[in-house]
């Protein structure tokens, strides 16, 4: 009997996810829904965070119609106390948490000299604090079972600040620097820590929210498809890798040049001006 390539693959992922538990925060849409749709259609039981419940519910059918198990976990990642509510519901009904993806996250651009305070406050309340309250929720059942996958989706710009993005990057570092000190932490304890770092990626991030320089993303820049994510996943998980950067060897451009900051942030002026120029130059049929 012959199998297509596709198939020869999804078999050894399949004894991988089968019969393992997951918990995806920012379940609803982007990078966290096509993780868990794609993580569930391999067999893992899969609990789903988000705050709206419509979009949940409809991902939870989907799994199921593959055959898998999903529960709906409507929660505002943010609020400690409904983290904590959420995950102990899905030990009740799981039995166990084997993996933890923390994909949920917000942006907000805007210049840093004029960025509202509030702006950022909640940045940091989802993008940060939201993945402490989880994995600090876990980690004890995680600890008892000597075992278990935590994977934090992190961006490139948690590498390299450049504006629009100053706020939303200042949240990245932030995660960054959490994951890489929880790794240190965990070693030795069965307990792997894992960091992606995308890209743009597109999602709905960049098509919605406040400001016209995200919704034009599209138009200048080059959106990574979401499901090049969900493999760096698969591969982090698989591979019991640390960090993954999509695509390959981008965080390393970042790192060089950070070694060479006057030279970077002269060629992100340039390009920070060129952009301004290409957002706001009038279109050719707006003056025809």
């Amino acid at each position: 009997m012959a199998f297509s390539s596709q198939q020869l693959l999804l078999r050894p992922l399949k004894a991988f996810f089968r019969g393992r538990t997951m918990l995806v925060t920012g379940a609803s849409s982007g990078i966290g829904y096509d993780v868990a749709l794609t993580l569930g259609g391999l067999g893992a039981s899969t609990a789903l965070v988000a705050r709206r419940r419509g979009p949940l519910e409809k991902l939870a059918s989907r799994i199921r119609d593959t055959g898998g198990k999903a529960i709906v976990l409507s929660t505002d990642i943010s609020r400690r106390e409904e983290v904590v509510s959420a995950i102990d519901h899905a030990l009740r009904e799981l039995g166990h948490i084997d993996i933890v993806v923390n994909s949920a996250g917000t942006l907000q651009p805007g210049p840093v000299a004029t960025m509202e305070p509030r702006q950022l406050q909640r940045m940091f309340e989802v993008n940060v604090l939201g993945t402490l309250h989880t994995i600090q929720a876990v980690l004890p059942s995680m600890r008892q079972a000597n075992s278990g996958f935590i994977v934090n989706i992190g961006s490139l710009a948690g590498r390299r600040g450049a504006p629009p993005l100053g706020g939303y990057s200042a949240t990245k570092f932030a995660l960054v620097g959490l994951t890489e000190a929880l790794r240190v932490e965990l070693f030795g304890s069965g307990i792997h820590v894992a960091l992606i770092m995308p890209g743009p990626v597109d999602t709905p991030m960049l098509h919605t929210g406040d400001g016209a320089p995200v919704q034009r993303f599209r138009e200048i820049f080059y959106l990574m498809p979401v499901r090049w994510v969900t493999w760096a996943v698969i591969a982090a998980l698989t591979l019991r890798l640390t960090e993954v950067d999509v695509p390959p060897g981008a965080a390393t451009v970042e790192k060089l040049a950070a070694l060479f900051p006057g030279i970077s942030d002269a060629a992100l002026a340039f390009g920070t001006r060129l952009w301004e120029w290409a957002i706001n130059r009038p279109h050719q049929l707006d003056t025809n």
